[in-house]
């Protein structure tokens, strides 16, 4: 007798797609839904609907929940490490078509600090549209260091030597700090004579408690031990606000503030080490004719800042 069909499955085959994928890999990375959404962009509520929709398809628990995270199970690691790896071939092909790309127009995502961005290139950009009519500057103001092998952004300006083994870097400028007041400060409460008992009678403003600042905090409460500390920030731009607004003495990068006919050059900040500029751009994309004319103009207007006289 002929053998009898066997019956179809009853479930269907799995098809993943890379869209879902990338919620699994953001859950991943953050630990909880919000985080993942906030990464992703989305509401945390859609993060657990397509996690719970891939957990279905694949037929196992992906990801175990607590209250204080999600951690993804032995099926979740596996998973995440395949997803990991087509992530990576797709990041790795997006760069290639990026430098493989002739035109000389479209979007350049550029990371930096808001001060850098602020002070250093927003001033040169009537002259960079000028110049290249069909290119589209994107400033992204961030402390955080981007991933530019994730395509976080194309270049970035920062004030550390890049230590990621996968990108080219540049040196600029060194950017040399100094004790900074406001006129309004100083004719309010007398130029500061940095003495033991005169800084008794003066404020400061210090930057943010972390490692990112243990240098100038350091020199700072060295220097200034006595005066009144009324303000920290992890932000320059906020740091040099408060000191033009008069709020106290703060250490101020020099290629700005020496020019600025609001402060008051108080002193050097001989023994502290100068920060300087980096450049840093992923090989993959530096034959883009539209990344090679930003690193350019920035090449330009950077090394300008530098040569031009500081001293008044």
């Amino acid at each position: 007798m002929p053998r009898a069909a066997a019956p179809p499955s009853s479930r269907k085959q799995a098809r993943l797609e890379w869209d879902d994928l990338r919620y699994a890999l953001a859950l991943h990375r953050t630990g909880t839904f919000s985080g993942a959404g906030a990464h992703l962009k989305v509401d945390p509520t859609t993060v657990g609907r397509r996690i719970g929709v891939l957990e279905a398809q694949v037929g196992a628990r992906l990801f175990d929940r607590t209250q204080t995270g999600c951690t993804a199970t032995e099926a979740g690691g596996a998973l995440i490490a395949r997803a990991e790896r087509m992530e990576s071939e797709a990041l790795a092909l997006e760069r290639e078509l990026t430098g493989a790309d002739e035109r000389l127009s479209g979007n350049v995502r550029v990371a930096t600090t808001e001060f850098i961005a602020a002070r250093f290139l927003a001033p040169h950009l009537p002259r960079f549209a000028a110049r290249y009519p069909n290119l589209t500057l994107f400033l992204a103001s961030t402390q955080a260091t981007v991933d530019l092998a994730r395509r976080e952004a194309d270049v970035a300006i920062r004030l550390t030597r890049p230590r990621e083994p996968d990108v080219v870097a540049r040196r600029f400028c060194p950017v040399e700090l100094a004790l900074f007041a406001s006129r309004s400060y100083v004719s309010e409460r007398g130029r500061p004579r940095l003495t033991a008992s005169d800084l008794r009678r003066h404020d400061a403003i210090g930057f943010a408690t972390s490692r990112a600042f243990a240098s100038e905090n350091g020199w700072l409460e060295e220097r200034l031990a006595g005066a009144r500390f009324v303000m920290r920030a992890d932000s320059v731009a906020s740091v040099y606000s408060a000191c033009v607004a008069g709020a106290g003495l703060a250490l101020l990068p020099r290629l700005v503030a020496d020019r600025d006919a609001a402060l008051v050059h108080i002193a050097g900040a001989e023994g502290l080490e100068p920060r300087s500029l980096w450049q840093a751009v992923h090989p993959d994309v530096l034959k883009a004719p539209r990344i090679r004319a930003v690193l350019e103009f920035l090449r330009e207007i950077l090394s300008v800042e530098a040569s031009t006289p500081a001293d008044r």
